[in-house]
């Protein structure tokens, strides 16, 4: 009694398997139908095309095609409301138009005011006593022509 139930196991195993191939095989079989009816299609739409193109077509054919020249879209137009809306969200984050180039160069009235100016900051430290010692103190470097002197005078004394 157990050898018999091995072997039905068995026997439903390769049932499932060969079953299992056949349904393989015919879905490939239908697939290479469906991409032949595919290709087959998109050469009669592609022959339509080049015969419109040319103008050597009969009214019939004409109008059985259908060409789309706008695709469809699935988005709305914005109403006058929205695009208002996003026009001002846009010019509070990035600012209003007008012109870019031109905007630093100095205008009267920029020249004119003078608020932003501190005599402090902007001019020219005053010279004082101790800067003037200071650069009177260190004694200043030779130029070319003096130092090639002293160092032939240098070596002359040898």
């Amino acid at each position: 009694a157990v050898v018999s139930t091995q072997s039905t196991g068995t026997l439903e195993r390769t049932e499932k398997v060969t079953k299992s191939r056949k349904m393989k095989k015919l879905g490939k079989r239908v697939q290479e139908e469906v991409l032949k009816a595919r290709q087959q299609e998109k050469k009669a739409v592609m022959e339509k095309v080049k015969k419109i193109r040319k103008g050597k077509t009969e009214a019939e054919e004409v109008d059985n095609f259908e060409i789309n020249e706008e695709p469809e879209t699935k988005q709305r137009p914005l109403s006058i409301k929205e695009m208002n809306r996003k026009r001002k969200a846009k010019d509070s984050k990035y600012g209003f138009g007008g012109k870019k180039k031109r905007a630093k160069t100095n205008t009267q009235e920029s020249y004119k005011d003078v608020s932003s100016f501190s005599s402090r900051i902007h001019s020219k430290p005053k010279r004082s006593a101790k800067n003037d010692k200071r650069m009177a103190g260190k004694p200043q470097r030779p130029g070319k022509n003096r130092r090639a002197q002293m160092k032939g005078s240098k070596g002359k004394k040898k």
